[in-house]
């Protein structure tokens, strides 16, 4: 082929590739596959940057700006950045998270709500305040002999998971048309590992009467050339078999307690959004003596 004939098929080809290229400009995107593209996009970023340099709220801002997304969301977005986080453990597949985060926006001041979440956790809840800043405070167990006396009474470990939370962040943050949203961060890590110990405790010691049962019956069936190979298996086989058991069923418990903390405090957003008292509503048997003695619930 002469020259000039590759020069056309090379610029043939340019140019073939430069209307691919605008095609793939014009291409129209998906509103469903945006989140997508732009998740791609940021991990790529993110993949070329030290991952423990910092970005300011501002620098956040110019950036979603830049990406079209509205400011009000990217606020949203920041107030429900995780506040508490524990180290990883060998047992988080089995028994799940032990922090959890519950939000909502509720048609209030963020002040007025904020001090009557304060007032309510550390008086019914027997909670204690061990930080402040501007919008959040964090919360633990108080754990002087009265409070600790009032929670065993008034808030039974069953039913009442929020009073024993290793921590606890309350965050409420003002936002447009006069509205506050709040944000709970619970840790139930100790919890968790109360749990665990449990589970493997119980476990491991009904294992090892499992191990030695289901050994001392292997024995006489299984053949003697083998000597006690079969039953060092079998017993190893039934001790892990039931441990695994154990921790199944503690971490099933568990679970139960991180449901009902999210159904506490889910109730504790109704009623704050619906303006009532955030005491939760009496047991049967008080509404009755306070009707007998015509006192308001």
């Amino acid at each position: 082929m002469s020259d000039a004939g590759a020069d056309r098929t090379r610029g043939k080809a340019v140019q073939e590739s430069a209307e691919a290229d605008g095609a793939d400009a014009r291409r129209a995107i998906a509103r469903r596959d945006f989140e997508q593209v732009i998740r791609r996009a940021a991990e790529l970023s993110l993949s070329d940057t030290d991952p423990d340099d910092n970005l300011s709220e501002e620098e956040v801002f110019r950036i979603a700006t830049e990406l079209g997304l509205p400011a009000h969301h990217v606020r949203q977005a920041l107030f429900e950045l995780p506040e508490l986080r524990v180290k990883p453990r060998w047992y988080d597949g089995w028994f799940g998270p032990a922090v959890f985060s519950i939000s909502r926006v509720v048609p209030a001041h963020k002040d007025p709500v904020l001090r009557r979440l304060e007032d309510y956790l550390v008086t019914r809840e027997y909670l204690q305040i061990v930080r402040r800043r501007s919008d959040t405070i964090a919360f633990v167990p108080a754990d002087d002999t009265i409070s600790s006396l009032a929670r065993a009474l008034a808030r039974p470990g069953r039913r009442h998971i929020i009073s024993r939370a290793s921590r606890m962040m309350v965050g409420v943050h003002g936002v447009p048309e006069d509205a506050a949203h709040v944000r709970f961060d619970i840790d139930l890590s100790e919890a968790r590992k109360d749990a665990v110990r449990s589970g493997a405790l119980i476990g491991g010691s009904l294992g090892l009467a499992t191990g030695a049962v289901a050994a001392v019956l292997t024995g006489p069936i299984a053949p003697d050339v083998l000597g006690i190979v079969p039953q060092i298996i079998v017993f190893g086989g039934a001790m892990a078999g039931t441990m695994a058991a154990g921790l199944r069923i503690a971490a099933g418990r568990f679970r139960e307690r991180v449901f009902s903390a999210k159904m506490e405090l889910t109730g504790l957003l109704d009623r704050l959004e619906h303006g009532g008292r955030l005491d939760p509503p009496p047991a049967p048997w008080r509404r009755s003596l306070h009707r007998l003695f015509g006192e308001r619930p």
